[in-house]
């Protein structure tokens, strides 16, 4: 069962609207995915109900639906993926005296290019984002 449902994304969180192409099952699943990696994957083991307030579950839910905006604002898990770049895309199109070139792409590590800092800063005071190696509960 997902964290944020849809509902909650766009009537509590007002997140940027879906494009038509985007599933939001999909980028809650990988937002979700996200935001359990920078919490040091405390909900491999835990839920949501685990964390010790209703502001802290609160603040999970915005950091979910903040990694969906990013995506979303970034081109969709895809474009982060760099899915759509191909090598044999096109680079170079004419129509008459119109010329349009793909300039060279600049590829960032995934974990870079994937992160929303919006994300982390709503997990900052949940204390996940500062559990220890070696720290279990």
């Amino acid at each position: 069962m997902p964290i944020v449902e849809e509902d909650f994304y766009t009537n509590n969180y007002y997140g940027e609207p879906l494009k038509d192409s985007e599933n939001f099952n999909r980028l809650e699943v990988r937002a979700e995915e996200m935001v359990n990696s920078y919490a040091n994957n405390y909900f491999d083991n835990h839920n949501l109900e685990d964390l010790p307030s209703d502001t802290d579950r609160l603040n999970v839910k915005k950091a979910i639906c903040a990694q969906i905006e990013w995506f979303i604002d970034s081109g969709g898990v895809e474009e982060l993926a760099n899915a759509k770049q191909s090598a044999g895309g096109l680079t170079h199109v004419s129509v008459g005296k119109f010329n349009y070139e793909k300039a060279a792409s600049v590829s960032l590590p995934r974990s870079t290019a994937q992160r929303s800092n919006a994300a982390i800063n709503y997990l900052r005071p949940t204390g996940l984002l500062y559990r220890g190696v070696g720290q279990f509960g």
